[in-house]
Parts: C-alpha cells; sequence; structure tokens
C-alpha cells in the first residue's frame, strides 16, 4: 500500500508491471490515470499495465494497492 500527494500539475509513475493487479483512489482532487479521470473517492481497478502514470489536474491525495496475482 503506498500514498503520495501531488500538487495540481504534477505527475508520478508508478512501474506496477502487467502480472499485478493494482486499485487506485484519489482521497481528495481530481486526477487522470492512464488517460482515464478520476474524481475525489472514485476507484480504479488496475491490471495489465507496465506502469501507472497520474497527473493532478487539482492538489489531490492517493492511495494506491498494488497486489501480485492470486494462483
Amino acid at each position: 500500500m503506498l500514498g503520495v500527494t501531488l500538487k495540481a500539475g504534477e505527475t508520478a509513475e508508478y512501474p506496477i508491471g502487467p502480472e499485478r493487479y493494482g486499485y487506485l483512489v484519489p482521497a481528495t482532487g481530481k486526477i487522470e490515470v492512464n488517460g482515464v479521470t478520476l474524481d475525489a473517492r472514485d476507484g480504479a481497478a488496475i491490471h495489465g499495465e507496465e506502469a501507472i502514470r497520474v497527473t493532478s489536474s487539482e492538489d489531490a491525495e492517493l492511495v494506491l494497492v498494488d497486489a501480485p496475482a492470486m494462483d
């Protein structure tokens, strides 16, 4: 589990890898994740991506859960 705070206009990238699963929630603010816009308290399930690229259009606080695939 990771947390990050971004100011409006900042970008962060996390190399998750296509075999892992992620769940990303902006607690506050508005962001774009790999081309998809999320508002505060929206959630994004992520799989099959090499990296997660987040750009904030407002000051934002994010929580990311990075989990392995369950066999």
